[in-house]
């Protein structure tokens, strides 16, 4: 039977007892019957304090939109947002914490932000000598290999802070250990790993609850999709948010359904892996709000394509049939605005069909390259 790094007492109950914990989570910090790790933790020492990333910590809040720190009277703690006024804890902030635990399901794509509050919190805890447990977590679809361009520090910003390919392979205390190495870190750092994890499988099939790990990640079909249809994040298609299909479905007011239906099926079948239905939405939020967009839901008939090659297909089919109203030209002021939203994505100059032809071209090398320098980081 699968245990989670939360319900792993033996990991960790000798490193939290007695002790004054600062909990690093969000609402899907459970365990497998849905006890928050808060009150998992509260069993052995004494949870002071909760912080919170991106969406906040029951997950309500929109994709980038700034989250207020505030006192939660039903836990009766004090709740500090790590995705408002500032992205890591003060040292004022650490003061009386005996110990860190970090709580958090990551799905192993680099432009999601989860990772970088890790990272942040990691290298305050270094700096005050704050000792930090990860509470490991399996990778939702299992362990995939890992897929796409190494970013460099010319594009880094909160959509990615370290040197990582799109999709990195490891979990969230794998990662961490690696992060540590990569950071330099003089950091006490302890992983609760999983048991009984079978990393061929994915959580469903490894007897776990699929728990959404963010509002516009509902589905597995969602997350498979996510690490190509991100892209159209730094673009003038919308992704699906605001409809009850993000990252399956995308579209535009300007774009003709059949027409691309047509050309996606030429260029991003990959091997009658992907049908591309044409579909009519209205999304309630984010890009073009209460406007009948026409677009594309895709639908998977099996899990053998790359959802980066999917991605940057879509993108190339886009430039080609609508030269005149699809555009690159989106910033993000949150993001960083020496560069464009997408570039910040995909970590290289995105201008044309030429540079998106050149990311494919340079991908298998690094992918394997990567592979190998991490190998030793895998726990299991």
């Amino acid at each position: 039977m699968m245990k989670l790094g939360i319900e792993n007492v033996s990991e960790y109950k000798n490193l939290v007892s007695n002790r004054k914990i600062g909990l690093v989570t969000n609402f899907t910090g459970v365990t497998s019957n849905f006890k928050s790790s808060a009150e998992q933790l509260n069993l052995f020492g004494k949870v002071v304090k909760i912080f919170t990333p991106e969406h906040g910590l029951y997950g309500v809040a929109a994709a980038g939109e700034s989250v207020d720190s505030y006192f939660d009277k039903d836990l009766d703690l004090e709740v500090v947002s790590l995705y408002g006024n500032h992205r890591a804890p003060t040292v004022s902030e650490l003061s009386g914490i005996d110990i860190i635990v970090f709580d958090i399901q990551d799905i192993g794509v680099r432009y999601y932000t989860y990772i970088y509050t890790l990272l942040n919190v990691m290298q305050v805890a270094a700096n005050v000598n704050v000792p930090i447990v990860v509470m490991d977590r399996p990778l939702p679809l299992g362990r995939e290999q890992p897929l796409g361009d190494i970013l460099t520090s010319d594009y880094f910003s909160f959509v990615g802070l370290l040197e990582l390919p799109n999709r990195y392979g490891m979990t969230i205390g794998e990662l961490a250990i690696w992060i540590r190495d990569d950071q330099s870190l003089s950091l006490k750092l302890y992983i609760s790993r999983l048991s009984g994890w079978d990393s061929s499988l994915d959580v469903k099939k490894n007897c776990l609850p699929w728990i959404s790990p963010s509002p516009n990640l509902p589905t597995f079909d969602a997350l498979k999709f996510y690490p190509g249809l991100c892209f159209l994040e730094g673009t003038n298609v919308s992704e699906g948010r605001g409809t009850v299909r993000p990252f399956e479905q995308f579209g535009a007011p300007w774009i003709n359904a059949k027409e691309l239906s047509s050309s996606l099926a030429e260029e991003c079948g990959q091997n009658d892996s992907l049908g591309f239905q044409p579909v009519w939405f209205e999304p309630l939020t984010s890009k073009y709000e209460r406007k009948i967009c026409q677009g594309i839901q895709i639908h998977i008939k099996n899990d053998n394509f790359d959802a980066l090659s999917l991605g940057y297909g879509i993108l190339r089919t886009l430039v080609h049939l609508y030269p005149d109203k699809f555009t690159f030209d989106l910033v993000s002021p949150a993001i960083g605005t020496d560069h464009r939203f997408i570039e910040y994505l995909s970590g290289k100059q995105m201008r044309s069909t030429q540079d998106l032809d050149n990311l494919l071209k340079e991908n298998s090398n690094i992918n394997m390259n990567f592979a190998n320098s991490v190998s030793e980081y895998l726990l299991y």
